[in-house]
């Protein structure tokens, strides 16, 4: 049986979630954050839900810490507030699977939770497969080798520009290995290499991934033939341990859901691409790129972390 761990600092709603969850998980529940990340130092889970707003410990902070025990387990986050900022903090700090209003309704936690699981499930088979030489998607990396990046961008010069941001080399060894150490202290860092591959189109992205290896797709959420979230969804279906980051310079919250609960994206960059500002406004403009070359290295970095933490199962 699955075993589930709940985190809030309401009673109440612990029991009222242990009570729609116990028939078919076992749960483990904490009012208090800091214990539970004790407990998460002993005590392996297969899911995490944890409340937005507590005290000591909000939930970021906290998916952050469990995440760095425990990175092969889903993690949903339930709050009855989030602003876009928050939002955008939950996905690059935490990389949630789910996200839960309060109230919520009994079918949608159920589904949700058995979609996370199957997700981790999916996540564990494949690199089980890769292990044995049977994956043909997402090859494990070798150690010298390159990532392999799929940028999408309509715009021209914007594909140019951030193309050449994650290529060219500017302290972004360095930052890759102080990455690596962050989020996993014991590996030793390893050299930063990546080859990017630019579309115009997301049709064009998809075809490409169908027959080359891609370790992390990058998406500005305008697109000429569908939109980003539809196609880092497909993305996510099709390649399941593919790394994906949206881009979107006007996020309002609906795209902030659907970016978490349909296409699951390991980042997400509110920037403000316009010619005026590309023109004139220089430190933006590096601000940006800046920002872009961060969220690809760190997506890449969690999605090594995943891999060598389930090696040592």
């Amino acid at each position: 049986m699955y075993k589930i761990l709940l985190v809030d600092d309401e009673r109440n709603v612990l029991n009222a979630l242990q009570r729609e969850l116990k028939d078919h998980y076992e749960i483990v529940t904490f009012n208090d954050p800091v214990a539970a990340i004790k407990q998460c130092a002993t005590t392996q889970f297969d899911l995490v839900i944890a409340d937005y707003k507590m005290p000591e410990m909000n939930g970021i902070e906290f998916l952050k810490q469990f995440r760095q025990l425990q990175p092969e387990a889903s993690r949903v986050l339930l709050s009855g507030e989030a602003d876009i900022n928050a939002l955008i903090r939950l996905i690059n700090e935490t990389h949630i699977y789910r996200f839960l209003a309060k109230p919520w309704e009994k079918e949608e936690l159920l589904s949700s939770i058995s979609h996370a699981l199957v997700h981790r499930n999916a996540i564990l088979e494949n690199h089980r497969q890769a292990t044995n030489g049977r994956l043909i998607s997402a090859p494990t990396r070798k150690d010298d080798g390159p990532f392999h990046i799929v940028l999408v961008e309509s715009d021209e010069q914007l594909l140019a520009l951030q193309a050449n941001a994650l290529t060219g080399e500017n302290g972004k060894v360095s930052l890759y290995g102080a990455i690596q150490q962050e989020l996993n202290r014991e590996s030793p860092a390893k050299a930063f290499k990546c080859v990017v591959k630019g579309f115009r189109s997301a049709q064009d992205a998809i075809a490409y991934a169908g027959k080359n290896r891609c370790d992390l797709v990058i998406a500005a959420q305008t697109l000429s033939d569908m939109d980003g979230i539809q196609l880092l969804s497909l993305m996510r279906h099709e390649y399941p341990n593919v790394a994906r980051i949206l881009i979107s310079g006007s996020p309002d919250k609906a795209i902030m859901l659907e970016a978490i609960n349909e296409a699951e994206v390991q980042g997400f960059l509110n920037l403000h691409w316009t010619d005026f500002e590309l023109r004139n406004d220089a430190r933006r403009h590096a601000w940006n790129l800046h920002q872009l070359k961060i969220a690809a290295i760190q997506a890449l970095a969690s999605r090594e972390l995943v891999g060598n933490a389930l090696c040592r199962k």
